[in-house]
């Protein structure tokens, strides 16, 4: 997805060379493949846009991040070598290093077809929990890292597809609404009628 010392895997891993980044990506499950294919599309002609990003967020180990994050505050050891710890900047770091990398990669895309180039994201929701909005994960984890994305990445997106929401997803949207712009708001779409896999909805074609 990009072109520096660090490098996306497909298959929906983000693999830098910092291992604390590479950790981070573990707790949280994304597929870019659709979006790489995109560039191969478009050197052959005829396709208009860049494809979406899928974010398996009912996946996410939120608690898992959380405790390694909150463990790595009270160790002295978290600006040195120990990879056994993540610290808040490591987090942010890997999140602000992925949209980066997608601004670079739609810049290119908005080069070379002439008109601006926006990234859709699918949100799968499958097997979300409450669970996964701790307080101390909201409070430590959430607030600073989409004040960082709402601030200096808002536009990013084009729209954002949530598929599969489960019945507690009204309360885990009361916790996020509060921390996101109007703007973003604007852009999410809620699918409940679509059977599959949220790899399945783009292979369809659903983003439309």
């Amino acid at each position: 997805l990009v072109e520096t010392n660090y490098k996306i895997h497909c298959r929906g891993y983000f693999d830098p060379v910092e291992d604390r980044l590479k950790a981070v990506a573990e707790y949280f499950p994304c597929n870019f493949d659709f979006v790489l294919a995109s560039n191969e599309e478009l050197g052959g002609g005829g396709v208009r846009e860049t494809k979406p990003a899928v974010l398996y967020v009912g996946s996410w180990d939120t608690c898992g991040i959380t405790e390694r994050i909150l463990r790595s505050s009270t160790r002295q050891s978290c600006s040195g070598d120990d990879q056994t710890i993540i610290s808040l900047s490591d987090f942010l770091n890997y999140w602000i290093y992925l949209y980066e990398a997608i601004h670079f990669h739609l810049y290119k895309l908005s080069i070379e077809l002439g008109e601006m180039a926006y990234l859709d994201e699918v949100c799968d929701l499958t097997n979300l929990t409450l669970r996964q909005f701790s307080p101390n994960f909201v409070r430590n984890v959430m607030k600073p890292w989409l004040r960082i994305t709402q601030s200096f990445y808002p536009e990013t997106t084009r729209r954002i597809y949530v598929l599969n929401p489960p019945a507690i997803v009204s309360v885990a949207w009361n916790l996020v609404t509060p921390l996101l712009s109007k703007g973003t708001l604007e852009k999410v779409r809620f699918v409940r009628d679509f059977e599959g896999s949220a790899d399945d909805f783009c292979a369809r074609g659903k983003c439309v």
